[in-house]
Protein backbone atom coordinates (compact mmCIF):
# COMPACT_ATOMS: atom_id res chain seq x y z
CA UNK A 1 0.00 0.00 0.00
CA UNK A 2 1.43 3.49 -1.09
CA UNK A 3 1.91 5.65 1.66
CA UNK A 4 -0.05 8.94 1.48
CA UNK A 5 1.90 12.12 0.87
CA UNK A 6 1.25 13.88 4.40
CA UNK A 7 3.09 10.16 6.06
CA UNK A 8 6.01 10.87 4.07
CA UNK A 9 6.39 14.42 4.85
CA UNK A 10 6.27 13.62 8.83
CA UNK A 11 8.92 10.95 7.53
CA UNK A 12 11.29 12.89 6.57
CA UNK A 13 10.65 15.35 8.75
CA UNK A 14 11.45 13.49 11.70
CA UNK A 15 14.95 11.58 9.73
CA UNK A 16 16.21 14.94 9.03
CA UNK A 17 15.43 16.05 12.37
CA UNK A 18 17.04 13.47 13.66
CA UNK A 19 19.70 13.36 11.45
CA UNK A 20 20.27 17.26 12.44
CA UNK A 21 20.58 16.23 16.20
CA UNK A 22 22.73 13.35 15.60
CA UNK A 23 25.38 15.40 13.13
CA UNK A 24 25.16 18.01 16.06
CA UNK A 25 26.33 16.19 18.52
CA UNK A 26 29.16 15.22 16.19
CA UNK A 27 29.95 18.09 15.22
CA UNK A 28 30.47 19.29 18.98
CA UNK A 29 32.09 16.35 19.64
CA UNK A 30 34.88 16.43 16.86
CA UNK A 31 35.09 20.25 16.21
CA UNK A 32 34.09 22.23 19.86
CA UNK A 33 37.73 21.40 21.34
CA UNK A 34 39.49 23.00 18.56
CA UNK A 35 37.63 25.80 17.96
CA UNK A 36 38.00 26.75 21.65
CA UNK A 37 41.44 26.18 21.37
CA UNK A 38 41.78 28.98 18.98
CA UNK A 39 39.95 31.46 21.33
CA UNK A 40 41.93 30.35 24.09
CA UNK A 41 45.21 31.10 22.45
CA UNK A 42 43.26 34.57 21.82
CA UNK A 43 42.56 35.11 25.29
CA UNK A 44 46.02 34.23 27.30
CA UNK A 45 47.71 36.35 24.47
CA UNK A 46 45.45 39.37 25.93
CA UNK A 47 46.12 37.96 29.24
CA UNK A 48 49.80 38.34 28.57
CA UNK A 49 49.39 41.72 27.19
CA UNK A 50 47.41 42.87 30.11
CA UNK A 51 50.77 42.24 32.57
CA UNK A 52 52.59 43.72 29.81
CA UNK A 53 51.12 46.98 30.88
CA UNK A 54 50.41 46.20 34.25
CA UNK A 55 53.96 45.63 35.17
CA UNK A 56 55.20 48.76 35.90
CA UNK A 57 52.13 49.02 38.60
CA UNK A 58 52.93 48.43 42.16
CA UNK A 59 53.64 45.06 43.14
CA UNK A 60 50.24 44.59 44.98
CA UNK A 61 48.11 45.65 42.15
CA UNK A 62 50.12 42.74 39.92
CA UNK A 63 49.55 40.05 42.18
CA UNK A 64 45.35 41.10 42.70
CA UNK A 65 44.89 40.95 39.09
CA UNK A 66 47.33 37.19 38.69
CA UNK A 67 44.98 35.72 41.41
CA UNK A 68 41.59 37.52 39.82
CA UNK A 69 42.96 35.60 36.71
CA UNK A 70 43.64 32.30 38.77
CA UNK A 71 39.99 32.45 40.80
CA UNK A 72 38.18 33.63 37.64
CA UNK A 73 39.20 31.80 34.76
CA UNK A 74 41.13 28.79 36.32
CA UNK A 75 44.37 30.17 34.94
CA UNK A 76 47.78 29.99 36.12
CA UNK A 77 50.14 33.00 35.83
CA UNK A 78 54.13 33.04 36.69
CA UNK A 79 56.88 35.63 37.01
CA UNK A 80 60.53 34.81 35.84
CA UNK A 81 63.36 36.93 35.69
CA UNK A 82 66.12 36.62 33.62
CA UNK A 83 67.49 33.96 35.70
CA UNK A 84 64.69 32.30 35.54
CA UNK A 85 63.85 32.59 39.00
CA UNK A 86 60.21 33.11 40.00
CA UNK A 87 59.18 36.26 41.49
CA UNK A 88 55.33 35.63 41.98
CA UNK A 89 53.24 32.61 40.95
CA UNK A 90 49.65 31.75 41.14
CA UNK A 91 50.46 28.12 41.70
CA UNK A 92 50.68 25.91 44.82
CA UNK A 93 53.36 23.73 43.15
CA UNK A 94 56.51 25.48 42.13
CA UNK A 95 56.66 25.36 38.61
CA UNK A 96 60.07 24.42 38.71
CA UNK A 97 59.04 20.85 40.13
CA UNK A 98 56.40 20.25 37.34
CA UNK A 99 57.34 17.68 34.70
CA UNK A 100 56.92 20.71 32.10
CA UNK A 101 59.58 22.28 33.48
CA UNK A 102 62.37 21.66 31.86
CA UNK A 103 60.38 21.71 28.13
CA UNK A 104 59.56 25.54 29.70
CA UNK A 105 63.45 25.94 30.00
CA UNK A 106 64.22 24.70 26.73
CA UNK A 107 61.96 26.82 25.00
CA UNK A 108 62.65 30.14 27.16
CA UNK A 109 66.67 29.26 25.92
CA UNK A 110 65.69 28.25 22.23
CA UNK A 111 63.52 30.92 21.42
CA UNK A 112 65.25 33.95 23.17
CA UNK A 113 65.54 36.06 19.99
CA UNK A 114 61.75 35.56 19.35
CA UNK A 115 60.80 36.01 22.98
CA UNK A 116 63.23 39.31 22.94
CA UNK A 117 61.40 40.79 20.82
CA UNK A 118 58.20 40.23 22.26
CA UNK A 119 56.29 37.35 20.34
CA UNK A 120 54.70 34.89 21.76
CA UNK A 121 55.62 31.34 21.95
CA UNK A 122 53.06 28.64 22.85
CA UNK A 123 53.70 25.02 24.36
CA UNK A 124 51.45 22.10 24.73
CA UNK A 125 52.07 20.06 27.45
CA UNK A 126 50.16 16.62 28.29
CA UNK A 127 50.91 15.45 31.68
CA UNK A 128 48.95 12.49 33.46
CA UNK A 129 47.17 12.86 36.77
CA UNK A 130 45.49 9.95 39.06
CA UNK A 131 45.39 7.82 35.80
CA UNK A 132 43.66 10.62 33.43
CA UNK A 133 45.73 12.31 30.55
CA UNK A 134 45.49 16.55 30.90
CA UNK A 135 46.32 19.00 28.22
CA UNK A 136 48.14 22.37 29.38
CA UNK A 137 48.44 25.37 26.92
CA UNK A 138 51.50 26.98 28.16
CA UNK A 139 52.26 30.75 26.52
CA UNK A 140 55.94 32.28 26.88
CA UNK A 141 56.29 35.85 26.76
CA UNK A 142 58.81 38.42 27.49
CA UNK A 143 56.49 41.41 29.07
CA UNK A 144 59.34 43.78 30.50
CA UNK A 145 63.22 43.79 30.62
CA UNK A 146 64.71 40.95 32.64
CA UNK A 147 60.57 39.70 33.34
CA UNK A 148 58.92 36.78 31.41
CA UNK A 149 55.29 35.29 32.03
CA UNK A 150 54.35 31.67 32.02
CA UNK A 151 50.65 31.56 31.40
CA UNK A 152 49.14 28.38 32.15
CA UNK A 153 45.24 26.50 30.98
CA UNK A 154 43.76 23.33 31.50
CA UNK A 155 42.23 21.94 28.62
CA UNK A 156 40.17 19.92 31.14
CA UNK A 157 37.35 22.49 31.50
CA UNK A 158 37.24 22.53 27.75
CA UNK A 159 36.65 18.87 27.67
CA UNK A 160 34.32 19.16 30.78
CA UNK A 161 32.28 22.04 28.52
CA UNK A 162 31.96 19.41 25.64
CA UNK A 163 30.67 16.73 27.63
CA UNK A 164 28.15 18.73 29.05
CA UNK A 165 27.39 20.38 25.94
CA UNK A 166 27.19 17.08 23.85
CA UNK A 167 24.81 15.23 27.19
CA UNK A 168 22.65 18.88 27.21
CA UNK A 169 21.98 18.68 23.53
CA UNK A 170 20.84 15.03 23.65
CA UNK A 171 18.76 15.55 26.50
CA UNK A 172 17.03 18.74 24.82
CA UNK A 173 17.26 16.86 21.77
CA UNK A 174 14.46 14.12 22.58
CA UNK A 175 11.80 16.93 23.47
CA UNK A 176 12.64 18.95 20.95
CA UNK A 177 12.15 16.10 18.66
CA UNK A 178 8.60 15.73 19.67
CA UNK A 179 7.92 18.81 19.11
CA UNK A 180 9.33 18.72 15.61
CA UNK A 181 6.96 15.73 15.19
CA UNK A 182 3.84 17.59 16.25
CA UNK A 183 4.79 20.85 14.17
CA UNK A 184 5.04 18.93 10.81
CA UNK A 185 1.98 16.47 11.26
CA UNK A 186 0.31 19.68 11.71
CA UNK A 187 1.84 21.62 8.71
CA UNK A 188 1.84 18.32 6.51
CA UNK A 189 -1.46 17.99 6.94
CA UNK A 190 -2.60 21.49 6.32
CA UNK A 191 -0.25 21.48 3.11
CA UNK A 192 -1.73 18.02 2.07
CA UNK A 193 -5.34 19.14 2.36
CA UNK A 194 -5.44 21.49 -0.77
CA UNK A 195 -3.57 18.71 -2.74
CA UNK A 196 -6.24 16.21 -1.89
CA UNK A 197 -8.77 18.42 -2.51
CA UNK A 198 -7.74 19.13 -5.75
CA UNK A 199 -7.21 15.47 -6.36
CA UNK A 200 -10.94 14.56 -5.96
CA UNK A 201 -11.60 17.55 -7.69
CA UNK A 202 -9.36 16.22 -10.52
CA UNK A 203 -11.33 13.02 -10.67
CA UNK A 204 -14.76 14.72 -10.93
CA UNK A 205 -13.23 16.38 -13.68
CA UNK A 206 -12.67 13.10 -15.43
CA UNK A 207 -15.85 12.36 -14.80
CA UNK A 208 -17.09 14.84 -16.74
CA UNK A 209 -18.73 16.30 -13.75
CA UNK A 210 -17.49 20.01 -12.99
CA UNK A 211 -19.79 21.47 -10.12
CA UNK A 212 -17.03 20.70 -7.70
CA UNK A 213 -13.94 23.72 -7.73
CA UNK A 214 -10.83 24.28 -5.77
CA UNK A 215 -10.85 26.25 -2.69
CA UNK A 216 -8.08 28.72 -3.10
CA UNK A 217 -6.78 30.23 -0.18
CA UNK A 218 -3.39 31.13 -0.68
CA UNK A 219 -1.41 33.20 -3.35
CA UNK A 220 1.74 30.43 -3.27
CA UNK A 221 2.37 27.54 -6.14
CA UNK A 222 -0.25 25.80 -4.38
CA UNK A 223 -2.96 28.49 -5.02
CA UNK A 224 -1.95 28.92 -8.34
CA UNK A 225 -2.16 24.63 -9.18
CA UNK A 226 -5.96 25.29 -7.19
CA UNK A 227 -6.16 28.62 -9.86
CA UNK A 228 -5.25 26.25 -12.68
CA UNK A 229 -7.70 23.55 -12.18
CA UNK A 230 -10.64 25.57 -11.76
CA UNK A 231 -9.53 27.47 -14.93
CA UNK A 232 -9.20 24.17 -16.72
CA UNK A 233 -12.50 22.64 -15.40
CA UNK A 234 -14.27 25.92 -16.88
CA UNK A 235 -12.38 25.24 -20.19
CA UNK A 236 -13.47 21.69 -20.24
CA UNK A 237 -17.10 22.24 -19.02
CA UNK A 238 -17.21 25.13 -22.34
CA UNK A 239 -15.26 22.66 -24.77
CA UNK A 240 -17.55 19.55 -23.65
CA UNK A 241 -20.64 21.87 -23.75
CA UNK A 242 -19.17 23.11 -27.42
CA UNK A 243 -18.85 19.54 -28.24
CA UNK A 244 -22.01 18.17 -26.98
CA UNK A 245 -23.76 21.11 -29.05
CA UNK A 246 -22.16 20.47 -32.57
CA UNK A 247 -23.23 16.66 -31.82
CA UNK A 248 -26.50 17.80 -31.79
CA UNK A 249 -25.99 19.65 -34.81
CA UNK A 250 -24.21 17.09 -36.84
CA UNK A 251 -27.38 14.98 -36.16
CA UNK A 252 -29.66 17.17 -36.83
CA UNK A 253 -27.38 18.00 -39.76
CA UNK A 254 -27.69 14.57 -40.78
CA UNK A 255 -31.52 14.36 -40.34
CA UNK A 256 -32.09 17.12 -42.63
CA UNK A 257 -29.12 16.17 -44.90
CA UNK A 258 -31.60 12.32 -45.26
CA UNK A 259 -34.92 14.41 -45.62
CA UNK A 260 -33.25 16.98 -48.82
CA UNK A 261 -31.63 13.73 -50.63
CA UNK A 262 -34.71 11.82 -49.46
CA UNK A 263 -37.16 13.80 -51.55
CA UNK A 264 -35.29 13.80 -55.33
CA UNK A 265 -34.00 10.35 -54.91
CA UNK A 266 -37.84 9.11 -54.24
CA UNK A 267 -39.12 11.65 -57.32
CA UNK A 268 -35.95 9.78 -59.20
CA UNK A 269 -37.27 6.31 -57.96
CA UNK A 270 -40.61 7.19 -59.32
CA UNK A 271 -40.23 8.38 -62.78
CA UNK A 272 -37.26 5.53 -63.13
CA UNK A 273 -40.75 3.24 -62.84
CA UNK A 274 -42.97 5.16 -64.81
CA UNK A 275 -40.52 5.11 -67.48
CA UNK A 276 -40.06 1.45 -67.79
CA UNK A 277 -43.88 1.12 -68.58
CA UNK A 278 -44.04 3.80 -71.19
CA UNK A 279 -40.82 3.94 -72.65
CA UNK A 280 -42.24 2.54 -76.06
CA UNK A 281 -45.79 4.06 -75.60
CA UNK A 282 -44.96 7.05 -75.04
CA UNK A 283 -41.31 8.33 -76.02
CA UNK A 284 -42.83 12.26 -75.54
CA UNK A 285 -43.15 11.58 -72.46
CA UNK A 286 -40.81 9.32 -71.34
CA UNK A 287 -38.45 12.26 -72.42
CA UNK A 288 -39.91 14.30 -69.99
CA UNK A 289 -39.84 11.78 -67.47
CA UNK A 290 -35.52 11.54 -68.31
CA UNK A 291 -35.60 16.02 -67.93
CA UNK A 292 -36.94 15.10 -64.35
CA UNK A 293 -34.75 12.62 -63.37
CA UNK A 294 -31.37 14.49 -64.60
CA UNK A 295 -32.65 17.78 -62.90
CA UNK A 296 -33.42 15.95 -59.35
CA UNK A 297 -29.94 14.33 -60.09
CA UNK A 298 -28.63 17.34 -60.33
CA UNK A 299 -29.70 18.97 -57.09
CA UNK A 300 -28.69 15.96 -55.26
CA UNK A 301 -25.21 16.24 -56.91
CA UNK A 302 -24.78 19.72 -56.01
CA UNK A 303 -26.48 19.09 -52.80
CA UNK A 304 -23.32 16.58 -52.06
CA UNK A 305 -20.91 19.53 -53.61
CA UNK A 306 -21.81 21.67 -51.11
CA UNK A 307 -21.73 19.79 -48.54
CA UNK A 308 -18.34 18.32 -49.44
CA UNK A 309 -17.47 21.93 -49.58
CA UNK A 310 -18.76 23.63 -46.68
CA UNK A 311 -16.76 20.23 -44.55
CA UNK A 312 -13.51 21.20 -46.33
CA UNK A 313 -14.02 24.79 -45.44
CA UNK A 314 -14.73 23.91 -41.57
CA UNK A 315 -11.69 21.71 -41.69
CA UNK A 316 -9.27 24.36 -43.14
CA UNK A 317 -8.62 22.04 -45.87
CA UNK A 318 -8.15 24.41 -48.60
CA UNK A 319 -5.30 27.24 -48.15
CA UNK A 320 -6.88 30.24 -48.27
CA UNK A 321 -5.17 32.58 -51.39
CA UNK A 322 -5.15 36.39 -50.82
CA UNK A 323 -4.69 38.82 -53.51
CA UNK A 324 -5.31 42.18 -54.08
CA UNK A 325 -7.63 42.63 -57.02
CA UNK A 326 -10.36 46.09 -57.84
CA UNK A 327 -13.46 45.88 -56.49
CA UNK A 328 -14.82 46.15 -60.39
CA UNK A 329 -13.68 43.12 -61.48
CA UNK A 330 -15.62 40.97 -58.41
CA UNK A 331 -19.13 42.86 -59.39
CA UNK A 332 -18.74 42.91 -62.90
CA UNK A 333 -18.17 39.25 -62.95
CA UNK A 334 -21.23 38.43 -59.88
CA UNK A 335 -23.51 40.51 -62.38
CA UNK A 336 -22.81 38.93 -65.64
CA UNK A 337 -23.38 35.43 -64.30
CA UNK A 338 -26.34 36.26 -62.21
CA UNK A 339 -27.67 37.76 -65.65
CA UNK A 340 -26.62 34.69 -67.71
CA UNK A 341 -28.04 32.03 -65.44
CA UNK A 342 -31.47 33.71 -64.43
CA UNK A 343 -32.38 35.24 -67.70
CA UNK A 344 -35.75 33.36 -67.67
CA UNK A 345 -37.07 35.35 -63.90
CA UNK A 346 -38.22 39.09 -63.53
CA UNK A 347 -36.26 40.75 -61.38
CA UNK A 348 -34.39 44.06 -61.00
CA UNK A 349 -30.61 43.94 -60.42
CA UNK A 350 -28.38 46.94 -59.34
CA UNK A 351 -25.34 47.27 -57.56
CA UNK A 352 -23.22 49.96 -56.18
CA UNK A 353 -19.41 50.59 -55.39
CA UNK A 354 -16.34 52.47 -55.91
CA UNK A 355 -14.72 51.72 -58.98
CA UNK A 356 -11.41 52.58 -57.36
CA UNK A 357 -11.82 50.22 -54.41
CA UNK A 358 -9.33 47.53 -53.65
CA UNK A 359 -10.23 44.43 -52.27
CA UNK A 360 -7.09 42.10 -50.66
CA UNK A 361 -9.20 38.44 -50.36
CA UNK A 362 -9.56 34.84 -51.47
CA UNK A 363 -10.95 36.10 -54.91
CA UNK A 364 -12.85 32.45 -55.68
CA UNK A 365 -14.10 31.93 -52.03
CA UNK A 366 -15.32 35.75 -51.90
CA UNK A 367 -17.04 35.31 -55.48
CA UNK A 368 -18.57 32.25 -53.85
CA UNK A 369 -19.71 34.09 -50.71
CA UNK A 370 -21.49 36.94 -52.59
CA UNK A 371 -23.06 34.82 -55.15
CA UNK A 372 -24.71 32.71 -52.61
CA UNK A 373 -26.25 35.51 -50.83
CA UNK A 374 -27.55 36.84 -53.98
CA UNK A 375 -29.14 33.36 -55.36
CA UNK A 376 -29.95 33.38 -51.34
CA UNK A 377 -31.69 36.47 -52.05
CA UNK A 378 -33.69 35.69 -55.32
CA UNK A 379 -34.63 32.05 -53.89
CA UNK A 380 -36.30 33.87 -50.89
CA UNK A 381 -37.32 36.93 -52.49
CA UNK A 382 -41.16 37.70 -53.26
CA UNK A 383 -42.98 40.00 -55.45
CA UNK A 384 -43.33 40.51 -59.46
CA UNK A 385 -41.12 43.43 -59.59
CA UNK A 386 -38.51 41.35 -56.88
CA UNK A 387 -35.54 43.89 -56.31
CA UNK A 388 -32.18 42.66 -55.78
CA UNK A 389 -29.54 45.75 -54.59
CA UNK A 390 -25.64 44.83 -53.96
CA UNK A 391 -23.70 47.53 -52.61
CA UNK A 392 -19.75 47.42 -51.75
CA UNK A 393 -17.92 49.92 -49.75
CA UNK A 394 -14.63 50.14 -47.41
CA UNK A 395 -14.85 50.31 -43.54
CA UNK A 396 -11.35 51.29 -42.13
CA UNK A 397 -10.04 47.83 -42.22
CA UNK A 398 -13.17 45.75 -43.61
CA UNK A 399 -14.42 45.68 -46.63
CA UNK A 400 -18.60 45.28 -46.48
CA UNK A 401 -20.97 43.65 -48.67
CA UNK A 402 -24.72 43.89 -48.18
CA UNK A 403 -27.28 42.20 -50.27
CA UNK A 404 -30.75 43.62 -50.12
CA UNK A 405 -34.01 41.88 -51.71
CA UNK A 406 -37.27 42.87 -51.43
CA UNK A 407 -40.00 40.81 -50.60
CA UNK A 408 -41.41 38.89 -47.19
CA UNK A 409 -39.15 39.23 -44.42
CA UNK A 410 -38.07 36.75 -42.03
CA UNK A 411 -39.38 36.07 -38.39
CA UNK A 412 -37.35 37.83 -36.08
CA UNK A 413 -37.04 34.24 -33.70
CA UNK A 414 -34.91 33.08 -36.86
CA UNK A 415 -32.69 35.89 -37.83
CA UNK A 416 -29.84 33.87 -35.50
CA UNK A 417 -30.06 30.89 -37.55
CA UNK A 418 -30.28 31.59 -40.93
CA UNK A 419 -26.57 30.63 -40.97
CA UNK A 420 -26.98 27.46 -39.88
CA UNK A 421 -27.04 24.54 -42.62
CA UNK A 422 -31.00 23.34 -43.48
CA UNK A 423 -31.79 26.33 -40.41
CA UNK A 424 -35.67 26.22 -41.70
CA UNK A 425 -36.09 22.64 -42.91
CA UNK A 426 -37.63 21.11 -39.39
CA UNK A 427 -39.94 24.19 -39.30
CA UNK A 428 -40.84 24.17 -43.10
CA UNK A 429 -40.38 20.29 -43.74
CA UNK A 430 -41.51 21.72 -47.63
CA UNK A 431 -39.21 21.43 -50.19
CA UNK A 432 -37.69 24.51 -51.43
CA UNK A 433 -38.38 26.50 -48.04
CA UNK A 434 -35.35 25.97 -45.90
CA UNK A 435 -32.20 28.07 -46.02
CA UNK A 436 -29.92 24.91 -47.60
CA UNK A 437 -26.50 25.00 -47.27
CA UNK A 438 -25.18 27.98 -49.11
CA UNK A 439 -25.50 30.98 -46.06
CA UNK A 440 -23.20 28.83 -44.22
CA UNK A 441 -20.72 28.07 -46.82
CA UNK A 442 -20.92 32.02 -47.03
CA UNK A 443 -20.41 31.90 -43.30
CA UNK A 444 -17.05 30.23 -42.92
CA UNK A 445 -15.52 32.16 -46.37
CA UNK A 446 -16.14 35.39 -43.85
CA UNK A 447 -14.37 33.44 -40.55
CA UNK A 448 -11.38 32.15 -42.88
CA UNK A 449 -10.93 36.16 -43.92
CA UNK A 450 -11.26 37.18 -40.66
CA UNK A 451 -14.69 38.95 -40.74
CA UNK A 452 -18.02 39.15 -39.76
CA UNK A 453 -21.31 38.60 -41.27
CA UNK A 454 -25.43 39.75 -40.14
CA UNK A 455 -28.77 39.91 -41.31
CA UNK A 456 -31.34 42.35 -40.58
CA UNK A 457 -35.20 43.38 -41.99
CA UNK A 458 -35.71 45.99 -43.90
CA UNK A 459 -39.09 47.67 -44.02
CA UNK A 460 -40.13 45.99 -47.43
CA UNK A 461 -37.46 42.96 -47.59
CA UNK A 462 -34.04 41.41 -45.82
CA UNK A 463 -30.60 42.57 -46.42
CA UNK A 464 -27.61 40.42 -45.67
CA UNK A 465 -24.09 42.09 -45.09
CA UNK A 466 -20.71 40.19 -45.01
CA UNK A 467 -17.11 41.55 -44.25
CA UNK A 468 -13.51 40.79 -44.59
CA UNK A 469 -10.20 41.70 -42.86
CA UNK A 470 -9.10 43.74 -45.40
CA UNK A 471 -5.74 44.55 -44.64
CA UNK A 472 -2.17 42.74 -45.40
CA UNK A 473 -0.67 41.25 -42.45
CA UNK A 474 3.32 40.36 -41.74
Amino acid sequence: MKKSLWKKICITGIVLSSVFILLNLLLTYLFMAPFSTIAYRGQVEEIAEGLKNRITDNELAVKDYMEELDENHNIKVTILDGDKNVIYTTRIVDIRQSKSWSDIVAQMDAKNSKLSHGESVFLARKTTRREHQVVNLVLLQKIADDRFVVISRSYQSLINATYTAMVFELVIGVPMLLVVVVIIYYLSRRMVRPIKEMTETAAQISRLDFDKKVTVTTEDEVGQLGNAINKMSEHLENDVAMMQKEIEERKKLVRNLSHEIKSPVAVIMGYADRLKTILSKNPKKAVEYCEIISNESTRVDVLVREMLELSRLEQGADEVVRESFPAKRLFDAIRKRFHEENMERQFVYTDHFEEEDSIYADYILLERAVYNLINNALQHGTGDDMKIHVTGCAKEEYYEIRVYNSGSRIAENELADVWNVFSKVDKARSRGRGYGIGLAIVREIVEVHEGYYSVENKEDGVEFCIAIHNKKTC
